[in-house]
């Protein structure tokens, strides 16, 4: 699992990165990757080829990236849960409940018929009217 759990670290990081220099590559009025060429984005993809390319690239690693998250998040869910170390608190609990329970195996335990009930009735004090 922990594998796994590295190889989509990887693949995030390396679509988190793309995206990135995708959108910084991007200009508001859409010429960013032609001058970054020196215009031959506009020659191989026509004059509003390189804005729509840019466009549709940055909405497939957006998903992509969205997707990578998600998994990501399961996948680290799961490893968490599987071979998690206990807190301090946690091994503290799972001892005394141990100890309680060996303690209850050693005395044998009552039934509530066997064992007689006594109960000390001290008389009402007189009132003195």
């Amino acid at each position: 699992m922990d594998i796994l759990y590295f190889v989509m670290l990887g693949f995030h990081i390396i679509v988190s990165l793309g995206l990135v220099l995708v959108i910084l590559a991007q200009s508001s009025k859409g010429g960013a990757l032609d001058g970054m060429l020196g215009g031959m984005a506009t020659n191989s993809l026509g004059s509003q080829g390189a804005s729509d390319f840019m466009k549709k690239t940055t909405r497939v690693l957006a998903f992509v990236f969205m997707l990578s998250s998600i998994l990501l998040a399961v996948v680290v869910k799961n490893i968490n849960t599987s071979d998690a170390p206990q807190s301090d608190v946690q091994r503290q609990l799972q001892q005394d409940e141990q100890q309680t329970e060996a303690l209850d195996e050693q005395a044998p335990a009552e039934e509530a018929g066997d064992a007689p009930v006594q109960i000390d009735v001290a008389p009402a004090p007189a009132s003195d009217e």
